[in-house]
């Protein structure tokens, strides 16, 4: 009984701190891998999506209304086949209603995964998820 009265506390209190976190209400919706969990900020839609094929990537944050800031950041990783290495490349775009970024693999190397940070910010509130795509058969 102690150890789930403990449990108890301890979400009450991580929801305080979700809830309480520099003034405004926060949401956070870390639904990976590919797509967030349908959100609501001010009353319209927020949706975000990470999406890797073979030689392509994309991924976005959309907004149903105009907010603040929209913004997605992602890492792409593909595999350099003549030269058998791994490689890295990062994108970021915001605006005020959606923001994507794509990539295309260069000749000779293949996708393997896509990684991306998803923000909102609209009247003091805030939204945030992560989502991820990889290239597997």
């Amino acid at each position: 009984m102690k150890s789930f009265k403990k449990r108890i506390l301890a979400a009450g209190l991580a929801l305080a701190v979700v809830a309480s976190i520099g003034g405004a209400t926060v949401f956070a919706s870390i639904y990976s891998p590919q797509t967030t969990d349908p959100s609501t900020i001010c009353g319209y839609g927020v949706t975000g999506k990470s999406d890797v094929k073979y030689n392509t990537a994309y991924a976005y944050t959309s907004y149903g209304g105009y907010a603040d800031t929209v913004s997605v950041e992602s890492t792409y990783i593909y595999y350099d086949n003549v030269h058998g290495i791994r490689k890295t490349e990062t994108k970021r775009n915001g605006h005020y209603r959606s923001a994507r970024v794509e990539f295309t693999v260069p000749a000779g190397c293949t996708s393997i995964s896509i990684s991306s940070n998803h923000y909102l910010s609209k009247g003091g509130q805030r939204w945030y998820a992560e989502t991820y795509d990889n290239n597997q058969a």
